[in-house]
């Protein structure tokens, strides 16, 4: 099935999603009226909707290459044998940077920005360092009851998702990218090239930033602000050497 939810659009999305519900029953229209949520709580909205096995999530301006699926599957079906149903799983994926002509940027979203994937089996570095994205993550029933309800907000949906899926489940990669990720000036996340002139651009948000570590940290216990912002220095110092 395809879920899709309109987000306060003002133009013909409404009839296009709709057209494609007569067409193919597949395609579910989720209709409320609680507005315009914004991307993640938008997305949140559609995890709560969904009754499946195993969910993932689309962003509509980034493209599938057409084996997405299939490998996510193989890595999420290993982890299942492994860890059971009844644990909070997800998987994440590596993806191929490119502009608005589909045109390469980078071949590694990973290496363009300098992440580590195995960053994800501490919960604490990847909730000071984001290291998945959400147009790549494949999750299972189980993980919806750890990330509901969606308590920061504040917070990008796919950083919530792999901080509590790693902390009370298991989060597991494909080191292989499965999604083209279109850059463009209307992301509302992007990929951006890793290094000096882009952390000394974000020393600007720094009290931002502190403030959010002590919202999450009261929010996922075991750690502290403090903690979590010497964590990030650390990491993004050894993202610069």
């Amino acid at each position: 099935r395809l879920i899709i939810r309109d987000d306060a659009s003002t133009d013909e999305t409404v009839k296009m999603v709709e057209d494609y519900t007569v067409r193919d029953p597949r395609v579910v229209f989720v209709k409320d009226d609680r507005g315009n949520l914004g991307a993640s709580r938008s997305f949140m909205a559609l995890i709560e909707a969904s009754k499946s096995e195993l969910l993932m999530l689309a962003d509509q301006d980034d493209i599938w290459l057409p084996d997405k699926v299939s490998r996510t599957l193989f890595k999420m079906n290993q982890v299942l044998e492994e860890h059971g149903g009844n644990v909070p799983l997800a998987v994440f994926t590596d993806l191929t940077v490119v502009d608005e002509d589909l045109d390469v940027i980078n071949a590694s979203f990973w290496k363009y920005q300098k992440l580590e994937p195995l960053l994800s089996r501490r919960w604490q570095d990847l909730l000071a360092q984001n290291v998945v994205t959400g147009c790549t993550l494949m999750l299972n029933q189980a993980a919806k009851k750890v990330v509901l309800p969606f308590q920061l907000p504040e917070m990008m949906h796919d950083h919530w998702i792999a901080a509590n899926v790693a902390k009370y489940g298991k989060l597991e990669f494909v080191a292989e990218p499965t999604v083209l990720y279109r850059q463009h000036s209307q992301n509302a996340e992007g990929a951006r090239d890793f290094g000096p002139r882009y952390s000394l651009s974000k020393l600007s948000g720094l009290s931002d930033r502190f403030s959010f570590y002590r919202r999450a940290a009261t929010v996922f216990g075991d750690t502290s602000s403090l903690g979590l912002s010497f964590r990030k220095l650390r990491l993004n110092l050894k993202r610069l050497i």
